[in-house]
């Protein structure tokens, strides 16, 4: 397995630190956009025990009250999409709050945080709804662990829902299911024509699950010959580790051609670092069964249901990985 195919890349991954930041219901709130027309995405997703999964995402593209609103669902069976639904909405249509997440259109509320619950027991809860031609969802995301947020000048993600426990209904082409799984919730804003320049020019992104732990990471191609590898573990109950990226190994291979692409299958993930005086060690393996190609901001876009085997350690408590996780790879241009 060869950590770059082209030798000639010869990529360099920068040394910087993230620095995660503790959040309140503000950070997943709407930030929009007033300098550039910028998109915006509250991202969520889950894995259910039934063998379906999901993803349910609000994008906005806009420039101060100007734009477009979208709200789509994509479901898979297996790994396989069987429902791909979405709307287009003008910003006369939008209903949002800069406090707390809250998306409303034509008077429907797709998603709606609990403010009640935060308020009495600091727990991070919400309610999606979503009813598009003959998909339906109504589904609640409840935090297992605590979120987080990566700010700089050029980027912004807030990771309101590192792990969560969802459940409640879904409608698949008239087929009723209530389901149950683990989830996940983030959101980013502030990418505009100029990301591909000051951000980077493609990104690998995905989690990975076990008992009591999730680990949020991403590989982030830089414009130049430099990228960046970023990993935050999470812990139920135990808050969150940042991991010093000159530790972070990662590697892909079994190369496949997609669309006129080449991208690859097999992903590995290695960490050996010591983070609030405790070590963290993690051997993962993401074998692709299956990737579902679409356009994200008129970028080429890939989701993929991977197979995450190996085990994640933090302090003397280590537990294993065997399940499906999603992830993606999104290439600017």
């Amino acid at each position: 397995m060869s950590f770059n195919r082209k030798k000639k890349k010869n990529i360099k991954y920068s040394s910087k630190k993230v620095t995660p930041r503790d959040i309140t219901p503000e950070d997943d709130a709407f930030h929009g956009s007033h300098k550039h027309v910028a998109a915006e995405w509250w991202y969520f997703d889950a894995i259910f025990t039934n063998n379906h999964s999901l993803h349910i995402g609000c994008r906005t593209f806009s420039k101060k009250n100007f734009g477009l609103v979208s709200p789509f669902l994509e479901i898979y069976k297996d790994g396989k999409l069987v429902a791909d639904a979405v709307r287009r909405y003008f910003f006369r249509d939008f209903q949002t709050s800069s406090e707390f997440p809250l998306v409303k259109l034509a008077n429907d509320t797709i998603i709606e945080f609990d403010q009640k619950r935060y308020h009495d027991k600091k727990e991070w809860a919400y309610k999606l709804s979503l009813n598009i031609n003959d998909c339906e969802i109504h589904l609640e995301f409840i935090g297992t662990t605590k979120g987080w947020k990566y700010e700089t000048d050029a980027e912004s993600w807030v990771v309101a829902l590192p792990k969560a426990s969802v459940t409640g209904e879904i409608i698949v082409h008239g087929h009723r299911m209530n389901v149950q799984g683990i989830g996940y919730h983030d959101h980013n804003w502030n990418y505009t024509i100029w990301t591909p320049i000051t951000y980077g020019k493609a990104w690998y992104w995905g989690k990975i699950i076990s008992n009591t732990f999730n680990v949020s990471w991403a590989k982030i191609v830089k414009p130049s010959s430099e990228g960046e590898l970023v990993a935050i573990v999470n812990q139920d109950d135990k808050g969150y580790f940042p991991i010093n990226p000159d530790n972070i190994h990662f590697k892909h291979d079994k190369i496949v051609r997609t669309h006129k692409r080449k991208i690859p299958t097999r992903f590995d993930l290695k960490i050996n670092d010591i983070t609030k005086d405790i070590p963290v060690n993690i051997d993962i393996q993401m074998d692709t069964y299956d990737i579902h190609y679409s356009r994200a901001l008129f970028f080429p876009y890939w989701r993929y249901h991977v197979n995450s085997t190996g085990f994640i350690s933090v302090g003397s408590h280590k537990e294993a990985v065997n399940n499906t996780q999603i992830m993606e790879y999104l290439k600017f241009g």
